[in-house]
């Protein structure tokens, strides 16, 4: 017999992991980790840079995004440096594992164990461990603003943790709020289990209801 058991503390955990993993996303897609000084002639368009993408205002006056790592990982270092690239398979990493937790927390309205194991707990764990990888990539990035490309953009002076003439985007905040949340969503996949576990819940289920919303 399958029962659905939804409580507001699942919900809060599902739609927290659901959040930090759009911001990984948002966080990987987009190259927005440094802007570049602000141009005199358009200030509203700046060059910037992410984990592998790039926008660059061009000599004629067009703006152009797109990939720099052409051959992905085996991409020169001179071009995509070696920081980045684990950077990149740190924030992947991250991300995967915690697309894997989301589709867990539905899971969990309907099944509390598997392979005698709670799913909230392994839950949690990848969770952490999400959370971790992505804090490495926070790390690494700017481990990696000695080089070329970066010096190009924010000035000779920029080098590890301090990007000179160039500022923090939005990508690198999102990938922040993103690690914030998923150690959240951790915690609450721990409440979400013990309001699973109510008495009130087993009474509704005990009673024959198959769908059960508790507040």
């Amino acid at each position: 017999m399958c029962y659905v058991i939804i409580t507001s503390a699942s919900l809060v955990w599902f739609l927290c992991s659901l959040v930090a993993d759009m911001l990984f996303a948002v966080a990987l897609v987009t190259p927005k980790w440094l802007l570049g000084p602000a141009q005199a002639a358009n200030p509203r368009r700046q060059s910037s840079v992410g984990i592998y993408t790039r926008c660059k205002v061009m000599q004629e006056g067009g703006f152009h995004c797109g990939r720099f790592d052409l051959d992905g990982l085996a991409t020169d270092s001179s071009v995509y440096p070696g920081e980045w690239k684990a950077a990149m398979f740190f924030v992947s990493l991250g991300f995967i594992l915690l697309s894997v937790t989301v589709l867990l927390t539905l899971l969990t309205c309907c099944r509390q164990s598997a392979f005698g194991k709670s799913i909230h707990n392994m839950t949690a764990c990848a969770q952490v461990v999400s959370g971790i990888s992505v804090m490495l990539a926070l790390f690494l990035h700017p481990l990696g603003w000695r080089a070329a490309r970066v010096q190009r953009l924010c000035g000779p002076e920029a080098e590890p943790f301090y990007p000179a003439d160039c500022s923090i985007g939005i990508s690198f905040y999102c990938a922040v709020i993103g690690v914030l949340l998923t150690f959240a969503a951790a915690g609450l996949s721990l409440k979400a289990e013990s309001s699973n576990m109510r008495s009130r819940v087993r009474r509704s289920v005990e009673s024959g209801n198959k769908l059960v919303c508790i507040p």
